[in-house]
C-alpha cells in the first residue's frame, strides 16, 4: 500500500496505520522525523542496494532518505524477497508518480485539503522546523506553494486510485479508510505545527490565496462532490469483461488456495470469490506483489492466497473466480 498524504495529517496518519499494521515493513520517507513515529518498533536496517532480506524487513519501518529505498525499482526488488504475503506500507508527500510504478494504483491512499488551510498550515511547520523568517503573505505567494496538490498528483487518472479523502471531514474519514482497507484505524491527533501561531487570514487574503490555488481549489471541490466515490473505491463494482480477465489457482500443501488474477481494467483490483456449492464461503483481493507479474503488469500485483474454512468436505467442488465475471479461473473448481 503506498500512502499520499498532506503535511498536516502526516504524522497521525502514519501513526494510525502504523499501530494497525504492526507487522508491514514500513519506508517512511520524511527523514529525521522518521525516527520519532514508533520508537518501539524503530530497527536499524540495512537496506543498502535493496540487499534486505525477508528475514530482517518484517515490521521494521525503514528510512527511505537514509537508505538506498528510493527508487520503484528498489522496493519492487525489495518487495521480491520478501515473503508472498508480507504487507508493505509506504508514506510519502513527495509526488505520487516517483512511487507509482512500485504499486498497484488501486493501492494508493491520498488526503486532499482545503488550499487555505494547506497553506496555514505549511506555513506554521516552516516557521518552526524550517526557520522560515518571512511574511505569511511572502510565502502564499512563493511558486512552491501554488497548486502543490495538483502538481503532487498530475499525470494520474485519480478514477484509478484505491481512496481520496478529505483532511476536514475527519473523524469520517478514518471510519471509511478503516472499511477500504479492513482493519480498524484508531482516531488521533498530532500537531505537527507544534506552537507555532496561526496566520491572520482575512476575507482579501482568503480570496488571494484560492486565485493563487485555482486548480487546488477545483480538485478539492470535485473530490468533495464525490465523496462516496472517492472512498469506496474497492467497494465499487468494476466493468470487468468476462473474455479478458484471466487468473490461474490451485491448492497449496496446508489446503490453502494460491494464486493470480488480473481485471480487464488494469487499475482495478481483482476481487476473488471462493464458492462451494453455490454459495461464496471467502473473499479476497489480488492484491500480492509477484515478482514474476511485472512481465505482463507495470505495477506486478496480482497475486492471493486464501485459507478455506473447515467443514467443506463432500459440498461439492470448490470454485474460485473473479467477481463480476462468472468464469473460472484456471485450475478451477477443484476438489476439496
Amino acid at each position: 500500500m503506498f500512502v499520499h498524504i498532506p503535511k498536516a495529517a502526516g504524522t497521525s496518519m502514519r501513526h494510525m496505520l502504523s499501530a494497525s499494521l504492526p507487522t508491514a515493513t514500513k519506508i517512511f520517507e520524511y527523514g529525521a522525523d522518521t525516527a520519532t513515529l514508533i520508537g518501539a518498533q524503530r530497527a536499524t536496517v540495512d537496506a543498502r542496494d535493496g540487499r534486505a532480506t525477508a528475514g530482517t524487513v518484517s515490521g521494521d519501518i525503514i528510512d527511505a532518505f537514509a537508505s538506498d529505498l528510493q527508487t520503484p525499482e528498489k522496493i519492487a526488488a525489495l518487495r521480491a524477497e520478501a515473503p508472498r504475503a508480507q504487507r508493505f506500507l509506504v508514506s510519502s508527500q513527495n509526488p505520487i508518480r516517483h512511487w507509482i510504478g512500485a504499486f498497484h494504483p488501486a493501492s494508493v491512499v491520498t488526503f486532499l485539503r482545503d488550499p487555505v488551510e494547506r497553506v496555514a498550515s505549511n506555513y506554521r511547520m516552516h516557521v518552526r522546523q524550517k526557520r522560515f523568517t518571512g511574511s505569511f503573505a511572502e510565502f502564499y505567494e512563493s511558486r512552491d506553494q501554488i497548486n502543490v496538490q495538483c502538481r503532487q498528483l498530475s499525470g494520474l487518472d485519480l478514477r484509478h486510485l484505491g481512496f481520496v479523502g478529505l483532511f476536514e471531514f475527519m473523524p469520517d474519514m478514518v471510519r471509511a479508510l478503516s472499511r477500504h482497507l479492513g482493519v480498524e484505524l484508531r482516531m488521533r491527533h498530532d500537531n505537527g505545527a507544534g506552537r507555532s501561531p496561526r496566520p491572520t487570514i482575512d476575507q482579501a487574503t482568503r480570496t488571494r490565496i484560492l486565485a493563487l490555488n485555482e486548480d487546488d481549489l477545483c480538485l478539492y471541490n470535485h473530490v468533495k462532490a464525490n465523496l462516496d466515490y472517492f472512498t469506496d473505491h474497492r467497494g465499487r463494482g468494476p466493468d470487468i469483461s468476462s473474455r479478458l480477465a484471466r487468473g490461474k489457482v490451485y491448492r497449496t500443501g496446508d489446503g490453502s488456495l494460491r494464486g493470480w488474477a488480473l481485471a480487464h481494467d488494469p487499475s482495478q483490483l481483482a476481487t476473488i470469490e471462493v464458492r462451494v456449492g453455490g454459495h461464496a464461503v471467502q473473499r479476497c483481493y489480488a492484491d500480492q506483489f509477484l515478482p514474476w507479474l511485472k512481465k505482463v503488469t507495470p505495477h506486478g500485483v496480482g497475486g492471493f492466497e486464501v485459507s478455506l474454512p473447515a467443514g467443506l468436505a463432500g459440498k461439492g467442488p470448490v470454485r474460485v473466480m473473479i467477481v463480476g465475471t462468472e468464469k473460472d479461473l484456471e485450475g478451477s473448481p477443484l476438489s476439496v
